[in-house]
């Protein structure tokens, strides 16, 4: 059994507890649909297991969120929020008292990633790597990080929070910025591979006639059968390379016991 990296997805606030407010707009909103685009993001791309303390506009206390973090034993905990009071900007915080290398390298590493993608594209303010005795970051019995998503009350940054482009940028980046910190594997990642095509033929026999050739050669080789613009072939395959100099390195072996029609092919 694998063992996949477990992640608590922390949106801030919730149910009773609106969090900032301005007009209608509210903090307990933009978080949640903020980390549903991390989740939504992670999963799609990364190997790793993902729990959030809501998934729903429900109120839930902050003692809720690290026992429930604590509880399931999570890798990393990250707790997503709005500011407020006036301000501009992006910033994260990890605990001010004692803290592991990994928490600060984390935090260095999530946070230059987000800054990096929403910065140039959004002009959006870096506020810095903080410290703080929040108690999720406090009572949290992993790595921690909370993040401040720009200022609810001020124009400019509640105009991006309104933004879908914005948000879901800003999720990517964060997801992008947790996987790195977390050495996440992707998934599905697909290698291109580059095959020594030793000669194409109409006929088995030939392809056979090739093949063992190659191996008398000392050339291990053997035959691919491939349907070309509605004709059958008969490939002749004398090795799949992940790096292409090694499988051009393949090729000047092939062509210099004088088999000129070897080919590259790529997939």
């Amino acid at each position: 059994m694998i063992y996949l990296t477990k992640l608590i997805l922390d949106p801030g606030h919730g149910g009773a507890d609106s969090g900032a407010v301005n007009g209608s707009y509210k903090e307990k909103d933009f978080t949640l649909t903020i980390s549903l685009k991390v989740r939504d993001y992670l999963q799609d791309h990364y190997e790793v297991t993902i729990l959030m303390t809501r998934t729903t506009d429900k109120t839930v206390s902050l003692s809720e969120r690290t026992n429930y973090a604590n509880a399931n034993n999570g890798d990393y905990f990250c707790s997503i929020h709005i500011n407020s009071g006036g301000g501009s900007g992006w910033e994260s915080y990890i605990y001010n008292g004692s803290v592991s290398n990994f928490t600060i390298n984390a935090q260095k590493t999530i946070h230059s990633t987000v800054i990096e993608a929403i910065h140039s594209k959004y002009n959006v303010k870096d506020r810095g790597k903080k410290e703080a005795n929040f108690h999720v970051l406090r009572e949290a019995d992993m790595p921690a990080i909370l993040l401040e998503n720009l200022f609810i009350d001020t124009s400019a940054d509640l105009a991006l929070l309104r933004s879908s482009t914005f948000t879901d940028d800003l999720a990517k980046s964060i997801a992008i910025g947790i996987a790195k910190a977390l050495s996440l594997r992707e998934k599905n990642h697909m290698v291109t591979l580059y095959r020594v095509i030793a000669g194409s033929f109409s006929y088995v026999t030939g392809a056979k006639s090739r093949q063992a050739f190659l191996e008398e050669k000392g050339i291990e080789a053997f035959i691919i059968r491939a349907n070309v613009d509605g004709n059958t072939r008969y490939r002749v395959q004398a090795g799949a390379f992940s790096h292409r100099e090694n499988a051009e390195a393949r090729l000047a072996e092939v062509k210099a016991i004088g088999i000129d029609d070897a080919y590259i092919l790529t997939d």
